[in-house]
């Protein structure tokens, strides 16, 4: 038997019969709110996973796509809280910041962290929970080789590999700057 990849989809917008379909024909099983997960074969890619989902939804839908990683050596956190109408979210905001470098993107709800800390996801996920006013928080390891969705996460991923680029090998000024 092959191995296999899972992939956690985020999605921003109005859930309609049509999405919901969508994700039932990928196989994706529901796994927060309006987030789901998809193992797919080994050698598969976010890029036709966008591709698809997104003619599947609305314009001004939002849609992130990220490639699970399950070891502490990640290279990106996806945080993704829910929203209550009303409820102070700040004090959650405030430490996922305090984790690492936060990626903007559009979506409201979801956060993705370039960071050092390697503890295990479950632990920050309950930590993160207890900051959350309705104590819904989902936290996953991600990799930048799998994460489409945001132009902006994009340039952030080309930027930091610069960055390490340039700082390991001082003798490379050719490399583009970040």
């Amino acid at each position: 038997m092959g191995e296999v990849r899972l992939f956690q989809i985020c999605y921003e917008g109005d859930l309609t019969v049509e999405i919901s379909h969508a994700m039932r024909r990928l196989g994706a099983e529901p796994n927060f709110d309006q987030s789901w997960q998809v193992f797919l074969p080994e050698g598969r890619h976010a890029a036709p996973l966008v591709r698809y989902v997104r003619s599947h939804v609305g314009e001004d839908a939002r849609l992130l796509v990220a490639c699970t990683q399950f070891t502490t050596s990640r290279d990106f956190l996806l945080v993704r809280h829910s929203l209550t109408p009303g409820a102070d979210y700040g004090e959650l905001h405030d430490a996922i910041e305090r984790l690492g470098t936060v990626v903007a993107l559009a979506v409201e709800s979801t956060f993705v962290v370039r960071s050092d800390d390697r503890t295990d996801v479950n632990t920050l996920g309950r930590a993160l929970g207890e900051l959350c006013p309705d104590a819904v928080v989902m936290v996953t390891g991600i990799s930048p080789n799998g994460l489409l969705g945001s132009p902006r996460f994009a340039m952030f991923v080309e930027s930091e590999t610069n960055k390490r680029l340039r700082s390991s090998d001082p003798g490379h000024s050719n490399l583009p700057q970040g």
